[in-house]
């Protein structure tokens, strides 16, 4: 546990300085004086904290700053009268506050590879009435299944990295398979899946052209600023144009 705060707080400070590492600090406190708190309220949608055992996640809900670009991003730019896909789902923050916007919420199905999310989407799906469709999957290419380990913080999970939990092994799915199957036509993307946006980028050009609206978290830790500026040059080459531009999170239009 104490390896576990030493490393949380190393990483504050190389990313912000002292202030980073005072802040936290400062939200921790908060975070444990509303220990007592079972949900929380985000943009008119309710959130189970039961099970969300890492201070991070906590602290960025109670706060109301969990996944707040991507929120941003779905209220401004979603069309409400188009299907969605959501690949990195997580814990259904995004997944909520966007199906909550759609004329027709059955149109939009969530991918999320990490198993031991799954019940905490499910949850928070039942929580908030919605209709999205989940598909316990991984974004991968050329192979049938992956394995990996989760890490026991919801919000940063990989199938390419290492995390403190027990291997899992889940099956593969292509964008144009989901895309395909449910006879989705043009439809908004949201992505979030840890660096393998790269290669989706790279190996499904073709389906990514009926795509209106791309909301996606680029991860330049993960895969290096070259392969991000690559990535962005071929989604420019296939007519998008970059809209917003929020920490790490970017909007594209055709």
């Amino acid at each position: 546990m104490l390896s576990k705060k030493v490393v949380t707080a190393y990483g504050l400070f190389r990313n912000g300085g002292v202030k980073k590492v005072y802040d936290y600090s400062w939200l921790r406190l908060q975070m444990l004086a509303r220990g007592h708190m079972n949900e929380v309220r985000l943009d008119r949608c309710t959130f189970s904290l039961e099970g969300i055992t890492d201070s991070s996640s906590r602290i960025q809900l109670i706060t109301h700053t969990y996944e707040a670009p991507e929120r941003r991003a779905v209220a401004r730019y979603a069309r409400a009268n188009l299907p969605v896909v959501e690949l990195g789902g997580s814990i259904g923050v995004v997944s909520c506050v966007t199906n909550k916007l759609l004329q027709n919420p059955t149109a939009h199905v969530v991918v999320e590879a990490n198993p031991l999310a799954i019940p905490q989407l499910e949850g928070n799906r039942r929580l908030n009435n919605c209709q999205f469709e989940i598909v316990n999957r991984a974004i991968a290419y050329g192979v049938d299944s992956v394995t990996f380990r989760p890490n026991s913080s919801m919000c940063g999970n990989s199938i390419t990295g290492d995390g403190d939990l027990s291997p899992v092994t889940v099956q593969t799915v292509r964008l144009g398979d989901l895309v395909r199957d449910r006879g989705f036509k043009r439809f908004t993307l949201i992505c979030d899946i840890e660096g393998v946006e790269y290669d989706l980028v790279c190996q499904e050009t073709e389906v990514l052209k009926s795509a209106d609206t791309i909301i996606m978290e680029t991860h330049d830790r993960f895969i290096g600023a070259e392969k991000t500026r690559l990535m962005m040059d071929k989604l420019a080459g296939l007519g998008f144009r970059l809209v917003e531009e929020t920490e790490f999170v970017i909007v594209l239009r055709q």
